[in-house]
């Protein structure tokens, strides 16, 4: 589970850039031409989302468990950041606050199935 828990943090971390790669340098130049500043800006509202998810992993005794609430609540912070145009209006950047706390639902669903999947399978194997 250690493993789960360090891939968990790394995909958080870079997926709000590598969501903005397939548009181009521009838009993610949206992301990073803020400095040091807007990076931990980014990084530490986006530390909800997979910071939820990573709290999970102590609830949760199987690493194939996981993968719901993880394709769920990454899938909806990709598709978020993959789809906010900073430039299209000034109140857009709120978004970057909204997003992983919007991305609670996914997570807490997909949680919820990993539980039950999770007890089912009698996930007796060690965290």
């Amino acid at each position: 589970m250690i493993a789960t828990r360090i891939l968990i943090v790394i995909v958080g971390i870079l997926l709000p850039y590598a969501a903005r790669l397939p548009r181009g340098t521009e838009w993610v130049g949206q992301y990073t031409g803020t400095g040091l500043n807007g990076f931990l800006m980014l990084e530490a509202f986006n530390a909800i989302a997979w910071g939820s998810l990573l709290g999970l992993t102590f609830l949760i005794r199987r690493p194939t468990a996981m993968l719901a609430p993880c394709l769920l609540g990454f899938g909806f912070l990709a598709w978020s950041h993959a789809t906010l145009d900073l430039a299209a209006d000034a109140q857009a950047g709120i978004g970057l606050v909204l997003i992983p706390i919007y991305a609670l639902v996914p997570i807490v669903a997909g949680g919820f199935v990993a539980l039950v999947t999770d007890r089912r399978l009698g996930g007796s194997s060690v965290a």
